[in-house]
């Protein structure tokens, strides 16, 4: 089965000098670790929400807290208990905080599968985080619409792919403090607006905000748009 780790920073972590190459090696021999990418800081992120006719394109993350997810890694793992064993033995599991996350398969039909890559190879630009928003007016995505977005991300370059994520309820929190490892249930920061699934988006900014800004889901909640810690150039 599938999950996505984010990899959450977090004010009351402990330092620590383990290499995270190292990790990355160690699961990727055991054919665990699919991929995972490292996003820039917060500070660069545009959140676009949709509410009416009007697009709202705000600097900075969506929900005011003080834990960001960091990175994303996502493997396939026999169940939970390696998941957790796989998040455990991350470095941020000390310094940081590990959101562990299954993946919900969802069937859009034809022509909305996602862009194969290889491992760490940049996919995308952007990872563009799906976040539900309890304030926001009651909206049900239709799923054809949906569909309809990913082709024609799919058509124009944009889209690259994406994982729908299992309820915030069956998130599980991995950390270490003081050589003590801590799970529990729960995601990685105590906020409403919870994760609900994540895009890679490929483009420059404004093609990127522009194709979100035509995403169903931004009606219903906000998108948070980071960028990959990778040189492009």
């Amino acid at each position: 089965m599938k999950y996505v780790l984010f990899i959450a920073t977090d004010p009351a972590g402990e330092p620590t000098d383990e290499n995270p190459q190292a990790w990355v090696e160690k699961w990727n021999d055991r054919g665990v670790r699919v991929e995972g990418m490292p996003l820039k800081p917060a500070g660069e992120t545009r959140t676009v929400r949709v509410r009416g006719d009007r697009v709202l394109v705000t600097d900075g993350p969506f929900a005011e807290t003080a834990e960001w997810i960091a990175g994303y890694d996502l493997v396939e793992a026999a169940d939970l208990d390696e998941a957790i064993e796989v998040a455990a033995s991350h470095p941020m599991a000390t310094a940081g905080r590990i959101e562990v996350r299954p993946v919900e398969p969802l069937d859009l039909g034809p022509g909305t599968g996602n862009v194969p890559h290889e491992g760490d190879a940049p996919a995308s630009r952007f990872l563009a985080i799906l976040r539900t928003d309890p304030g926001a007016p009651a909206f049900t995505p239709d799923p054809a619409v949906v569909a309809e977005w990913v082709r024609d991300g799919l058509a124009s370059g944009r889209y690259l792919g994406g994982e729908h994520l299992r309820p915030v309820r069956d998130a599980t929190l991995v950390r270490r403090r003081e050589g003590e490892l801590l799970i529990t249930d729960g995601a990685y920061t105590d906020v409403p607006e919870r994760v609900s699934g994540i895009v890679f988006v490929d483009g420059e900014w404004e093609e990127a905000i522009g194709y979100l800004a035509r995403c169903p889901m931004a009606r219903s909640g906000s998108v948070e748009l980071r960028e990959f810690w990778t040189d492009f150039s």
